[in-house]
């Protein structure tokens, strides 16, 4: 199998490059790119048959003498795509959501200014306007003001007109300062950083002195600090967080002191206009999308809805499989050994490294804020064993190894110089050096010996990893002076916990992370880690990497050759070399498909990853 896999990410790999390669400039015609979290549809790839020969996933497989779905997409679809999640929605609430398990629901059922489609080959993926006609235009010289056109004829799932006033209703709303919202400083400063933006958001100005405008009813303006190109402006604004909100429905949801909003909690609060309506949904238990026959771009969706089913665990995932109840599963460590050799199985990179996070603030556990510490858990931590165990690669980095840093040429960042400087002979695992920083770091804090905590998740991998360093840390560091302890707890629970650190500096001592990233921009990808980053796990402030990453993002230089790519590396190791977080393995996401789903996509691609929303049912 392990033939096979190597195989199956070959090909991933040959997929990307040739989608890059064949432009992704950004134009409307031929778009680009990929985003952060974890939000965005899916797609598909290659499948890897038995013995390592492949065989094209959804392209030309076997046709039925009649096909349901017909020629081409009806108003109405044909067949519901049926899931299953471990995951809770909570809240459509583009402005607030914090996990990406929200953020593709609300995908489904928001229009955005910018977003991912499959391209016209169904081979890579194409950032072009779903809310927006055509690419934002340039107004000034210095490449700092914006304007953007709304597609005509968009409407609400009630049949009110979309158009440039709700876009302007909601850019009003993820900066007000009373509501807080959780995505306001994304939307104020990421790919893109929008002049006074912040400055309204912490009360410092005037909403008439923030750099964005209403035109028109068809046309709104963006003022930037810095020059930025089309691609960039696009990018910034297909983030997830900057769907667009229905303004009767927002208010309709708003509390007397207008710090809080209903918006997206239930049916009553939630209006739809994205390719899917909500037709129903019982929070935390089952959700029910129709296809809307109103959406600009409905010739591009096959399904006639999704139906959602909320479960407790991974097994009942399966379960509901094997039944033939739901039409995909995703196989974690456990599941996979069962269907290791089968063909159907389907590999694609997850985009993102998983790492160990430390609370460095906690006050019950100073020795946490001492660095040889925290580079001691790094060379003890063994990479290598732990991949094995849940059938991912070993990574003693950050950058994973689908991000591009030249887009033009299709390098990655690993391949590099630069990149290949950051790594660690054995994957940083070195049980000598580790002991002797260990040491070290007990005679600086004076103790001998100590005790930590790390907080996982209740499902496998994390459960497998965290009991494996529970023991192999405490056989490198010595039983006598080391020991970890853990505590398991719901997913939700524990990411609301790490981020509560600024108020709770003693809510955890060590835990679990990963990010998903944005793969063609690798320098936008260590946002998580600027002191303005909203949703930070961890009490990392530092000015100097404040000041790399703005280099990186928005420096008079930073389209010059080697720049980025220089800073890239210099994040990448200011992260590292203190062992601020500390990475341990790449993820893998490994899929089951029933047979009845065909998948249009010809191979895995950038954000739109398998293309589940735009398969075909075939039964």
């Amino acid at each position: 199998m392990k033939k096979t896999r190597k195989t199956m990410l070959i090909l991933l790999s040959a997929a990307m490059m040739a989608g890059a390669l064949n432009g992704c400039s950004g134009s409307s015609s031929k778009p680009d790119e990929s985003i952060e979290f974890t939000e965005a549809p899916s797609t598909e790839a290659p499948t890897t048959a038995a013995g390592g020969e492949t065989s094209e996933a959804g392209g030309e497989a076997e046709t039925t003498a009649a096909d349901p779905n017909g020629d081409k997409p009806t108003d109405e679809g044909y067949g519901i795509l049926r899931e299953a999640s471990v995951n809770k929605i909570g809240s459509l609430n583009p402005l607030t959501y914090i996990n990406s398990y929200s953020s593709t629901q609300i995908k489904r059922s928001s229009m955005i200014l910018y977003t991912y489609f499959p391209n016209e080959d169904y081979t890579f993926c194409d950032l072009s306007g779903e809310l927006a006609d055509g690419d934002p235009v340039q107004v000034d010289d210095e490449g700092k003001v914006w304007q953007i056109k709304i597609r005509d004829g968009v409407v609400w799932e009630n049949g009110d007109d979309l158009d440039a006033n709700d876009v302007y209703y909601t850019w009003r709303m993820i900066l007000d300062p009373k509501l807080a919202n959780l995505r306001a400083s994304n939307f104020a400063k990421d790919v893109i950083e929008i002049e006074n933006a912040m400055n309204y958001f912490e009360g410092k100005c005037s909403w008439d002195e923030v750099g964005l405008k209403l035109v028109d009813d068809n046309t709104v303006e963006i003022h930037t600090v810095s020059n930025h190109d089309p691609r960039e402006i696009k990018t910034h604004l297909a983030h997830p967080a900057n769907c667009i909100v229905n303004e009767e429905y927002y208010e309709k949801g708003m509390n007397a002191d207008r710090t809080e909003t209903l918006y997206g909690t239930s049916l009553e609060y939630w209006i739809s206009s994205g390719p899917f309506l909500v037709e129903s949904w019982t929070n935390d238990a089952e959700i029910t999308f129709k296809k809307n026959p109103n959406y600009v771009f409905k010739d591009k969706i096959w399904l006639a809805g999704i139906n959602i089913k909320v479960v407790e665990d991974s097994s009942t995932q399966m379960q509901l499989f094997d039944n033939g109840e739901i039409d995909y599963v995703k196989l974690n460590a456990e599941t996979f050994l069962q269907y290791e050799e089968d063909p159907r199985v389907l590999f694609s990179p997850a985009n993102s490294v998983r790492h160990m996070t430390i609370n460095t603030i906690n006050p019950n556990q100073p020795i946490l804020a001492n660095e040889k510490f925290r580079q001691a858990l790094f060379y003890a931590t063994d990479r290598q064993t732990i991949s094995k165990m849940i059938k991912e690669d070993p990574a003693d980095y950050i950058v994973p190894t689908t991000h591009i840093i030249d887009l033009d040429n299709g390098v990655r960042f690993r391949d590099t110089e630069e990149g290949k400087a950051n790594l660690h002979e054995n994957f940083g695992y070195d049980p000598e050096k580790a002991k002797s920083l260990f040491e070290e770091a007990l005679a600086e804090e004076g103790i001998d010996k100590v005790s930590v905590t790390m907080i996982y998740n209740d499902a496998a991998p994390q459960t497998v990893m965290s009991e494996f360093l529970q023991q192999s840390w405490q056989q490198v560091l010595g039983a006598d002076k080391f020991e970890l302890k853990l505590q398991a707890m719901p997913s939700s629970q524990r990411g609301d916990l790490m981020r509560s650190w600024a108020t709770k500096p003693d809510c955890y001592e060590i835990s679990w992370g990963g990010w998903v990233s944005t793969d063609l921009m690798p320098w936008n990808a260590f946002k998580y880690w600027t002191t303005y980053y909203s949703a930070k796990n961890e009490p990392f402030l530092s000015e100097e990497f404040d000041q790399v990453f703005d280099a990186a993002n928005f420096g008079e230089d930073r389209f010059e050759d080697g720049v980025r790519l220089k800073e890239v590396a210099q994040m990448e190791q200011m992260l590292i070399e203190p062992a601020i977080i500390l990475p341990v393995t790449e993820s893998l996401d490994k899929y089951l498909k029933a047979d009845r789903i065909e998948l249009t996509m010809k191979n895995w691609a950038n954000r739109v990853e398998w293309g589940w929303d735009y398969s075909k049912i075939t039964e």
